[in-house]
């Protein structure tokens, strides 16, 4: 399929429109003979460029939630523990086990250690050390998940579809206004994750295992998807192999995640008080009607919408019954674990994600459903009007102009303001 044809418009100028046809048809065979390495190579520059020169460059004025992610990483990096003590007037940051520490996750705390070891300092000025060893590893790994992602989408398009649509991923979903904005836990899940889809591709349940078990490190609720994907490929392939080989995976990822909590938290529990009881007490006292009002804020709430902030994602649900009769195995597998992951997660915690606008929580599940919302909008483009086509590239250039709102305005980056 043309990307002229995908980028149909109402003709004007016959002259000018054969011409752009013929450039958009030459530039989609350039990329159509490239390797997957090149095109891998193409959508994480274009992404990783773009991401570095919007990412926040503020620091304690960053969200509380970030410090307390990069803190872990720039004290670890610098004098080798974890001692937070300077810092316990802030919030996230206090006395836990004895020991004055960060109570994020330990794969969100470390995850920024490389930068902090090639760029950091032990002097700063301010409240906090920079931010931007963080952020940039926020960026770099937002990037590389949308460039995983390309890969595994080669496999259902042809490759210039597949980085049209990696691209319309990583600028039209909040991967770019939080993932790669600053140090939130997603990017680096949203990485892990894409690996486990690769892998899944490859039908390699061992290594999808252990994708999922990092992306544990850093979001233990991304379990379920784990579980939810090794159960189903086992039960549609009658097999225990895949239910054991992602089971080993990701268990390896639970099995450090337990051991952290007890040496430095001081519990064997996988919910410590620190970072996951309260979402566990959440779960078992929200009402039936709190929860539907979280399902629907998910999706429509005027400041934190899914369907708000990415309105394009309403023209792959015409199709996705389609798109699930077209899919493979892998795809199926994917789409149906991160459905369960954020109605899971919605009873583990409220929709809005503590944003004043846009949202965060859906992130992990939008990636692993990419393949199938690709099925899907492709089985409602091929019988769609050319009014309808014009409106979802329309719907694009919103969802996109959101994002850049987003970090515009709701962040105050000073780059950008």
């Amino acid at each position: 399929m043309r990307l002229g044809y995908l980028l149909m418009r109402r003709p004007r100028d016959p002259m000018k429109d054969d011409m752009t046809s013929r450039v958009l048809a030459r530039a989609q065979d350039r990329i159509d003979s490239l390797s997957p390495a090149s095109t891998f190579l193409l959508v994480f520059g274009l992404m990783l460029v773009l991401y570095l020169v919007t990412m926040a460059r503020f620091d304690f004025e960053s969200s509380t939630d970030t410090v307390a992610s990069a803190l872990p990483a720039w004290r670890f990096a610098q004098f080798g523990d974890i001692d937070l003590s300077q810092f316990e007037q802030l919030p996230w940051i206090g006395e836990i086990n004895g020991s004055v520490i960060s109570n994020r996750t330990p794969g969100i705390s470390f995850i920024a250690t490389p930068m902090y070891w090639l760029f950091g300092s032990r002097d700063f000025s301010g409240v906090v050390p920079s931010m931007l060893p963080a952020t940039a590893t926020a960026a770099l790994m937002s990037a590389a998940a949308v460039a995983v992602l390309h890969v595994c989408l080669r496999r259902l398009v042809t490759p210039a579809a597949a980085v049209a649509a990696a691209v319309v991923f990583g600028t039209a979903t909040s991967t770019w206004s939080i993932s790669a904005n600053e140090l939130w836990p997603h990017g680096p899940t949203q990485f892990f994750l894409a690996l486990g889809l690769l892998a899944l591709v490859a039908s390699r349940s061992l290594a999808a295992g252990a994708a999922y078990g990092a992306a544990l490190l850093v979001r233990p609720v991304t379990a379920i998807i784990a579980g939810v994907s090794g159960l189903y490929l086992g039960w549609k392939t009658r097999s225990w192999r895949p239910v054991f080989l992602v089971g080993l995976g990701s268990g390896a990822g639970l099995a450090l995640l337990l051991v952290y909590n007890q040496l430095v938290l001081g519990t064997w529990s996988p919910v410590p008080p620190s970072y996951g009881q309260s979402f566990v007490a959440r779960a078992g006292s929200q009402s039936a009607w709190g929860y539907l009002g979280d399902v629907l804020g998910m999706l429509a709430h005027p400041k934190h919408g899914l369907l708000v902030f990415s309105p394009f994602l309403l023209f792959t649900l015409p199709g996705l019954r389609e798109g699930w009769r077209r899919a493979d195995l892998w795809v199926r597998a994917s789409g149906l674990s991160g459905l369960l992951f954020i109605l899971v997660h919605l009873r583990l915690n409220r929709h809005s994600g503590g944003l004043l606008y846009g949202y965060r929580y859906p992130l992990e599940m939008l990636i692993v459903m990419a393949p199938l919302l690709l099925l899907s909008w492709r089985a409602w483009f091929e019988r769609a009007t050319p009014f309808m086509r014009r409106l979802f590239w329309l719907a694009v250039g919103a969802s996109v102009v959101r994002q850049i709102y987003s970090i515009w305005l709701g962040f105050e980056n000073p780059w950008l303001v």
